[in-house]
């Protein structure tokens, strides 16, 4: 009872052995048969393919055949020197009545030895039909491995905004015999920029010191990279003087402050700001450009104070006391407006210009005239006082010089422009521009000097 199952069990077994049996031979069979791929002959050469004396490339010559009507084989090269092995494959299609003939020249990339394998494939079942071992070969390197160089075409010392380009210089003839040309990649910029062989514009870069890298890496992976220091400096402070026309002239003439900037001062990039006091000592507001017209002005000294200051923040301050006259003859009621009140402005003083007028005429005679009659009047006069003099000389022995009144007398301005203020000051001023003030109790012109 119990040989029923038993038999029912290798029947499954025996039908599984008869289904899987085919792939069983066949398999055994593709083991087993012969590759239809050979080699005829092989061998590896060396070449000096640029003729200057030194073998610089390896050629390796092969013969393939087939027993077969169609062949697929690939060609396995490999070269290894200084410890990096390339590789270079050949794919073919070929069949029994024309047999495949090839060569695969391989370039040193450096100095020193080679060693070269070679390998054949059966492209259609994946399988080595042959392999050999050319052995060692002594090269001269024919191509230029990766090299990098950062060149900064600018002035010797470079300050910001100045014209600044910096060129890359690239050449890698390993990555393109092989068709193996990797990326280029820059660091060290205050922004991104692209990673190619184009030149890099830093005209505009911030002032700072740089430290730029560039790197290079092929598909090969031969590598490199450059560096490149140098420093952007900071612009110097704002250089200038400042051009006055009208200093000393009449209210309504022609009156400019310019700014006169020196060599390397570009006011197209400076902030300017204006400090401006009229004579009453108010402030005078007026924008912030180079120039300012000064025509309409109030008749005194006006502190003219300017500030130019560079982007970077560094500042020069410039200064002048520009002096307007009071307008003289028929004058519009615009300059007259602006000249201020009339019972404000100082006394003129031409100075040396000045040419006093004869009260009666400009006869030689008239003159001896008038010099007759008044020393007349002056001997009466002092007889008169003598004899007073005299009259008190018993009640008075002396008398005190301090308490004789004294006199106003204009003190002499040396040429120079004078006024005199509604407090009764004296001014002049020297063509420099700085003013000074009479001292009458020392009898002397003082420098004026703020406080």
């Amino acid at each position: 009872m119990e040989v029923k199952p038993l038999s029912k069990r290798i029947v499954g077994i025996l039908a599984l052995l008869l289904l899987f049996a085919p792939l069983f031979s066949t398999s055994v069979l593709a083991a087993g048969d012969a590759p239809h791929i050979g080699v005829d002959s092989s061998r590896a050469d060396r070449l000096d393919l640029n003729n200057d004396g030194d073998r610089d490339t390896i050629r390796v010559v092969y013969l393939l055949n087939t027993t077969s009507h169609y062949a697929e084989a690939a060609v396995q090269v490999d070269v290894e020197h200084a410890g990096m092995t390339l590789t270079f494959w050949d794919n073919v299609t070929f069949n029994r009545t024309t047999p495949y003939f090839s060569s695969q020249d391989i370039e040193a990339w450096g100095d020193g030895v080679f060693t070269v394998r070679m390998k054949v494939w059966d492209a259609e079942s994946n399988m080595i039909v042959y392999s050999e071992d050319f052995g060692d070969f002594d090269l001269v390197a024919s191509l230029t491995q990766p090299y990098l160089r950062l060149d900064l075409e600018a002035t010797g010392t470079l300050f910001l905004g100045d014209d600044c380009t910096i060129d890359r210089v690239f050449l890698d003839e390993v990555g393109e015999r092989y068709d193996a040309i990797g990326l280029i990649s820059l660091s060290g910029t205050p922004w991104i920029v692209p990673d190619d062989l184009s030149d890099v514009d830093c005209s505009t870069w911030p002032a700072r010191d740089y430290h730029l890298v560039m790197f290079y890496r092929n598909l090969l992976g031969f590598s490199t990279q450059a560096e490149l220091d140098f420093t952007i400096h900071t612009l110097p402070p704002p250089i200038f003087t400042l051009n006055v026309t009208g200093n000393n002239d009449d209210v309504g003439s022609e009156c400019i402050v310019a700014i006169e900037p020196s060599l390397g001062t570009t006011m197209a990039l400076m902030s300017v700001q204006w400090e401006i006091t009229d004579p009453r000592g108010d402030a005078v507001v007026v924008p912030g450009f180079t120039t300012v017209d000064c025509r309409l002005w109030q008749v005194g000294l006006s502190k003219v104070r300017v500030t130019v200051t560079s982007p970077e923040g560094q500042s020069t301050l410039g200064a002048f006391n520009l002096v307007r006259l009071p307008p003289q003859g028929s004058a519009s009621s615009e300059v007259l407006e602006a000249a201020g009140p009339a019972n404000m402005w100082p006394d003129r003083s031409l100075g040396e210009n000045y040419e006093p007028t004869p009260f009666f005429g400009n006869s030689e005679l008239t003159a001896q005239a008038i010099v007759f009659v008044v020393g007349i009047g002056i001997a009466i006069l002092f007889g008169i006082f003598c004899g007073v003099m005299w009259n008190r000389r018993g009640k008075d022995s002396m008398v005190t010089f301090g308490e004789t009144a004294a006199m106003e007398i204009d003190p002499e301005s040396d040429g120079l422009p004078s006024y005199v203020d509604p407090t009764g000051v004296h001014w002049r001023q020297h063509p420099e521009g700085n003013v000074d003030w009479y001292d009458t109790v020392s009898g002397q012109w003082m420098p004026y000097e703020e406080d």
